[in-house]
């Protein structure tokens, strides 16, 4: 009954849900809706039957959030990071979907216990990074953009990433408040 669910749940959000924070910009139509609320439904009893499956709940995360509702889809990814604390995939997720509504400080913890985990993921660092940037401690985001350049040299977002942190550092650019501010403001080379 729970492998059916299961899969069944997941048949549900296929080609509508993506991995590693990759958001589908166009809203969903009525139907799309319809079948996406089917399956948070349906992940809902595989969990009931199954309280420690982290991957349901993550799955319920993601579907939050092709829906627009962010608050939902960290709500379920804390949850899913009880059962899976040492998942870096899941960290990742879960810190990017906390800087997304303004808690950097939660983005900044979930991404320090990730990289303990997985102290050799660029990514990790520059998450953290930019959650550092955010949060208004630009020193500290010069410092994850140059170990993550340092795991993965020559990285082109990385290296106009920390070039803008050391513009806020120096005070020639002021503290950004959004990602996408962030994402405007790049040099465009390093």
């Amino acid at each position: 009954m729970h492998n059916s669910l299961y899969h069944c749940a997941f048949a549900l959000i296929k080609g509508e849900i993506f991995l590693d924070y990759v958001t589908d910009p166009n809203v969903p139509g009525f139907f799309t809706k319809r079948k996406l609320r089917k399956a948070i439904k349906t992940f809902q009893k595989v969990i009931s039957i199954n309280p420690r499956n982290w991957n349901a709940m993550f799955a319920i995360a993601k579907v939050h959030q092709r829906l627009g509702d962010m608050q939902a889809s960290f709500e379920w990814l804390l949850k899913a990071r009880e059962f899976a604390p040492d998942n870096p995939s899941l960290a990742k997720e879960t810190a990017l979907t906390a800087a997304h509504l303004g808690t950097y400080d939660k983005s900044i913890e979930v991404s320090i216990e990730a990289i303990s985990v997985k102290p050799d993921d660029p990514v990790l660092h520059s998450n953290l990074g930019m959650s550092f940037l955010l949060a208004n401690r630009p020193d500290e985001a010069v410092n994850s953009f140059k170990e993550a350049l340092r795991l993965e040299p020559r990285h082109p977002a990385t290296t106009r990433l920390l070039s803008y942190a050391k513009y806020v550092q120096a005070g020639h650019f002021p503290v950004p408040k959004s990602e996408r501010e962030i994402i405007q403001n790049l040099p465009r080379t390093a």
